[in-house]
């Protein structure tokens, strides 16, 4: 695994730890299942983008920016105070830049099409 594809999980994974972080506390039935509705889509990714699967790459960073929206709502509704909303949105911004330099770099590694 190349230190790019490395640091692409770990933003990964730390966007999920910080979208259950935003939203858990304090724990409901209902904060759950909205905590396991907006992590499942990434959960859901994580096996391809682990094995760097265009596709999977191509898929994520579209839903990134679903996500990156969503939470420049919430960091300017609350003024960057709520810490693991900005620590969510830093993660996902980070790891759409790494993902599109994945894209970018399997993109060199296919050769051309005859026609």
């Amino acid at each position: 695994m190349t230190l790019l594809l490395r640091a692409t999980v770990g933003c990964h994974l730390l966007l999920i730890g910080a979208l259950v972080a935003c939203l858990l506390p304090p724990a409901t039935a209902l904060r759950i299942a909205v905590a396991a509705l907006l992590a499942l889509p990434l959960l859901l990714l994580l096996r391809g983008l682990a094995r760097e699967q265009r596709t999977t790459l191509q898929r994520l960073t579209v839903l990134l920016v679903a996500y990156i929206g969503g939470l420049s709502v919430e960091v300017v509704a609350r003024s960057g105070e709520a810490l693991p909303f900005t620590i969510a949105l830093l993660a996902a911004v980070l790891e759409l830049a790494l993902a599109l330099a994945l894209i970018r770099r399997s993109a060199r590694a296919v050769p051309p099409a005859r026609e």
